[in-house]
């Protein structure tokens, strides 16, 4: 399960990376690769088709402070691919995943463009390159977030963002 911080001013990122930056697990690069029969991700060694399979969204207005949290279950499948076709067209992307606690259920996402450095700055160590469009929490589709002590974990890191 996704939860995104509705109206999130991804202007902000690239400072958020900075302080985040020792509570980064892992990362991962890939293609993003769209085309007319499907969207796939490539990496290193595997091509694979998403499937998309939507959800209904919730909203919880005033969940910490000024935030609002949209809780969305939509969620993909991958199946393995051959190859894409060739009008298509293609991104590298880079997915940073945090954690306030080793080991913990909730992980904070954040994923982005990956650029060349053209006598750019990058404000942080941990995603050079790094041009993030997308900042959301995953979890397992188990937990609830009114959950007390996932409210708790969640809290940690938008006090963070604040």
């Amino acid at each position: 399960m996704r939860v995104y911080i509705n109206h999130f001013n991804l202007d902000a990122l690239p400072n958020v990376l900075t302080m985040l930056d020792d509570k980064l697990v892992k990362t991962e690069t890939y293609i993003q690769v769209y085309s007319i029969d499907g969207i796939y991700q490539v990496n290193m060694s595997s091509v694979k088709k998403q499937t998309v399979f939507d959800s209904d969204i919730d909203i919880i207005h005033d969940y910490h402070e000024n935030f609002t949290l949209i809780v969305d279950k939509s969620y993909f499948t991958e199946e393995d691919a051959a190859g894409f076709d060739p009008d298509h067209i293609s991104t590298r992307m880079k997915r940073c995943i945090f954690e306030t606690s080793k080991g913990s259920p909730i992980k904070l996402i954040i994923e982005g463009e990956t650029v060349e450095e053209r006598g750019g700055f990058f404000k942080n160590k941990t995603s050079q390159n790094l041009v993030p469009n997308n900042i959301y929490f995953e979890m397992a589709d188990n937990l609830n977030v009114r959950d007390a002590l996932v409210k708790k974990g969640l809290i940690e890191f938008l006090s963070l963002l604040n």
